[in-house]
């Protein structure tokens, strides 16, 4: 009986990017990558003032909230282009260009809308003999008109 050689395990990476190639032969599959390393490429500090905007002929579109931003990562492009094609792994990114753009994300907390309502009726206590017990009733019914709803 003869055996047959089995072939060395294959990563499963290599496979499912043969298989997205295949289904994507345009290449939507590549923004969505670069979108999700961005932060780690680039660092906290710099993610949180631009925003992947779109990848057109293997160029990165990146938004930038200001222009002094443009000039500083258009001082670092070397360097970020370098990581981005170490990072992932393919040439789908050539080149990156800088613009001025909205990032449209909120840099503040929402305010909280204030809610109107209705003025708590008293409750009128039947008559109680007990002093205690008539406390006891006016502190419960204090603490639920004080109570959130």
């Amino acid at each position: 009986m003869a055996f047959r050689r089995r072939k060395s395990p294959e990563p499963v990476g290599n496979a499912l990017q043969a298989v997205l190639n295949r289904l994507d032969p345009e290449g939507h599959f590549e923004i969505v990558r670069l979108t999700k390393i961005w932060p780690e490429v680039v660092g906290e500090t710099i993610a949180r003032h631009t925003l992947v905007s779109q990848l057109k002929f293997h160029t990165a579109v990146i938004k930038v909230s200001r222009a002094m931003w443009i000039q500083e990562l258009n001082l670092m492009k070397r360097e970020i282009l370098a990581r981005l094609v170490t990072r992932l792994g393919d040439d789908s990114v050539r080149d990156i260009r800088f613009v001025i753009g909205s990032l449209g994300r909120r840099t503040s907390v929402p305010r909280p809308r204030l809610v109107r309502r209705d003025p708590r009726k008293a409750i009128a206590l039947p008559e109680l003999k007990d002093p205690e017990l008539r406390r006891a009733f006016e502190s419960l019914i204090e603490a639920w008109g004080r109570s959130p709803r």
